[in-house]
């Protein structure tokens, strides 16, 4: 999943760009989308696709009504409050809403998906264990390298990418300021790959233990939203500690942006917020 013009939009586009998609044609598109990712992990049979389908499509409509008109919302906010100069207080704003957001959006699919995710045979939890393993090894492979100036150079390209996507492109001031907050929080990526590992463990032993449809979408429900709990003591320091230099780290540079960086960003934010909001509206036209 997480501005100014850097920032905010760092985390609030984050969660746009993840939880659904960055534009009109895909978002419509996103049911066949979603069928398409849970075959490809789940090596669903028949009959479990054609019940998974109508879920998908509910799950689909209700993120359209009830979720979008917030991120379009947040977003005008967000392009607000980028025109106006970023704070810390602003950063930590955006950081609380996209993780709620998509705790929300995650704790609702999971328990949407349970009746089916109940239903899985142990060859096809074996084969979600590999795709996982798969998915782990490539991104273990490009960002966690055992090369440091392979694995450095990795991370700030794909940290740079995110906030070019919305400021377009960067002085080489700000570019180092970027690449010392990347150098000084290499520990945190490799935290977040443990964790992600340990998540994906907790869930594929939820779905060999809980059989009762209810209790396994409460149980991975609560898996998203409280996620807390099952993290180290390590991770949830360095990640209050990533936290708060990624608020100072966006500060500093949105006082550094150009004019024409800043009206950049300011018009991405209002051109998402203005996507969503016609993404939702088509909902009500439908009803």
């Amino acid at each position: 999943m997480k501005k100014t013009a850097l920032g905010l939009l760092l985390a609030i586009g984050t969660l746009v760009l993840s939880a659904c998609s960055a534009t009109r044609v895909a978002y419509d598109n996103a049911d066949t989308m979603l069928r398409f990712m849970a075959s490809s992990y789940l090596d669903l049979d028949a009959t479990q696709s054609d019940e998974l389908t109508p879920r998908i499509v509910r799950f689909h409509q209700w993120h359209r009504s009830n979720e979008l008109p917030v991120y379009s919302a947040l977003l005008r906010s967000a392009s607000q409050r980028a025109a106006e100069g970023i704070t810390v207080e602003d950063v930590a704003w955006g950081l609380v809403n996209v993780r709620s957001r998509y705790r929300r959006f995650a704790a609702r699919a999971a328990e949407d998906a349970a009746p089916v995710l109940a239903t899985l045979a142990s060859a096809q939890l074996a084969a979600l264990e590999r795709k996982f393993a798969e998915n782990n090894e490539k991104y273990a492979r490009e960002f966690l390298s055992s090369d440091d100036k392979g694995r450095r150079r990795a991370q700030l390209k794909r940290m740079l990418g995110r906030f070019r996507e919305f400021a377009g492109e960067l002085t080489p001031d700000q570019e180092s300021r970027i690449e010392r907050f990347a150098l000084a929080h290499e520990r945190h990526v490799a935290l977040r790959f443990e964790d992600r590992q340990r998540w994906q463990r907790d869930f594929v032993a939820a779905l060999t233990q809980e059989r009762k449809p209810e209790e396994l979408g409460r149980h991975l429900a609560e898996m998203f939203t409280r996620p807390e709990p099952r993290r180290s003591e390590e991770f949830v320091r360095e990640d209050r500690r990533w936290d708060e230099d990624l608020g100072q780290l966006i500060v500093d540079l949105d006082r550094s942006l150009s004019a024409k960086q800043r009206a950049q960003v300011v018009r991405r934010l209002s051109d998402y917020a203005e996507d969503f909001a016609v993404l939702a509206g088509k909902r009500k036209e439908a009803a």
